[in-house]
Formats: C-alpha cells, structure tokens, sequence
C-alpha cells in the first residue's frame, strides 16, 4: 500500500505521548492514541484528514471506531 488513509498499530509499548508524535512524523494529522500498561500493550488508530472517524469506545485492548471516507 503507497499512500495508506487509516492505519491501526498494535503492541506499541509507548505511551500515548509518545505514540503521538509518531504519527503526526508519519504524517497523520489524526489519531486515538491508547497508553501501554508498562512494557504490555499499547494502541493506536491514526488516519488523514478525508476520512470522518467517529469513537464508540476504546480500553487498553480495543479501539471501535465508525468510519467513512
């Protein structure tokens, strides 16, 4: 995939700070970020601009999200 409008990442083992800045240097202008818990865990779904994301719910384990583009 080139040019990707939404990516999830898992196990990140980084804090939501931190996540954060990964994906705005990857180029995501959004994202819902989910802190690891030590060295476990760790989520985020990171997407551009075109695509209308709205949150359900998130927990350390799941992120659900509706989306459109």
């Amino acid at each position: 995939m080139q040019n990707p409008q939404m990516v999830f990442f898992m196990e990140t083992k980084l804090s939501r700070v931190q996540m954060e800045e990964v994906r705005r240097r990857l180029g995501f202008t959004n994202g819902i970020e989910v802190d690891s818990e030590g060295s476990k865990g760790g989520l985020c779904l990171a997407w551009k601009g075109g695509v209308s994301v709205g949150l359900r719910s998130f927990s350390s384990r799941h992120i659900d999200v509706l989306a459109n583009d």
